[in-house]
């Protein structure tokens, strides 16, 4: 495997990452989205297993930041899913461009898979795309959302409640009473800002799309039920060949090993099948 850090223009400021990719010469290329609150490694280093697996499938793979996250350009607070969709269009014309790559996939975690959905939205038209617990693109923060989000977080506060490590840090004074609150309260929803997307219509199409799409959401993401019909039928009506897997316990960032590496083997399973069914 060899692997290079590149830097490449995005809107006048300047995107970095992380190109890997084997020996073999190939012209498939994946483009891992981080989502909103993380950067190039994804949650508990998903999104660089993931590259380290499919390169050795003999993939290219660019893991990168996007605008005001990691070691790009830009102010985290100016930045918002308009740029990131931005930015993964210019990602994928650098890997065409750059690298020869004549097919391009996406996999998004989280909010990078709203990324991926909005690309194609534009007009991107890809050879295929992962989304891992994507939300609905660029989804309304109603009070029903909200209420599922909370309970769904206030059970996990309360499995916590139960284990030492908990009474350890809270004797520490270590528990961040004002992070729990905000979380309770605000379900963990992004508020729009001024200016972003509309949510996508039940009935609507993509300009772009993909050939085939692979839905991951565990069984425990309160988000989940809502999303996959939402998306099935997007993708559906778009002409992509859908499929779905679910994680038996999983939650929303999959934060288990076994979550994780099942995720990272799903995806590799159904890629190698793509690209298969390409040649």
């Amino acid at each position: 495997m060899r692997r290079e850090i590149v830097a490449f223009p995005s809107h006048g400021l300047t995107l970095r990452g992380i190109v890997e990719w084997s020996e073999a010469p190939t012209t498939d290329g994946v483009l891992l989205l981080h989502g909103w609150g993380g950067y190039r490694v994804g949650p508990h280093g998903i999104l660089r297993a993931a590259a380290e697996e499919l390169t050795d499938q003999g993939l290219a793979c660019l893991r990168f930041d996007f605008r005001g996250r990691g070691d790009s350009d830009g102010d985290v607070r100016e930045h918002d899913l308009n740029s990131q969709i931005e930015d993964a269009k210019v990602a994928a014309q650098y890997m065409q461009e750059t690298h020869g790559c004549e097919r391009i996939y996406l996999i998004g975690i989280c909010s990078g898979g709203e990324v991926a959905v909005g690309a194609m939205h534009d007009g991107l038209r890809v050879a295929g795309a992962a989304l891992w617990s994507a939300p609905v693109f660029s989804a309304e923060a109603t009070a029903g959302r909200k209420i599922r989000k909370s309970a769904s977080y206030l059970g996990g506060y309360v499995r916590k409640v139960f284990r030492p490590a908990t009474w350890r840090k809270l004797l520490a004074g270590r528990v961040r009473f004002d992070i729990i609150k905000r979380v309770l309260l605000g379900g963990g929803t992004h508020e729009k800002k001024e200016g972003e997307r509309a949510e996508i219509a039940p009935d609507e199409a993509l300009a772009g799309g993909a050939d085939s799409v692979l839905l991951v959401y565990g069984t425990a993401d309160p988000i989940a039920a809502e999303a996959i019909e939402r998306y099935t039928g997007l993708f559906s009506r778009s002409g992509s060949a859908v499929r779905l897997e679910r994680i038996e316990g999983a939650n929303h960032g999959f934060y288990s090993g076994p979550w994780s590496r099942r995720v990272v083997e799903l995806t590799a399973e159904w890629l190698r099948e793509v690209r298969q069914a390409k040649t």
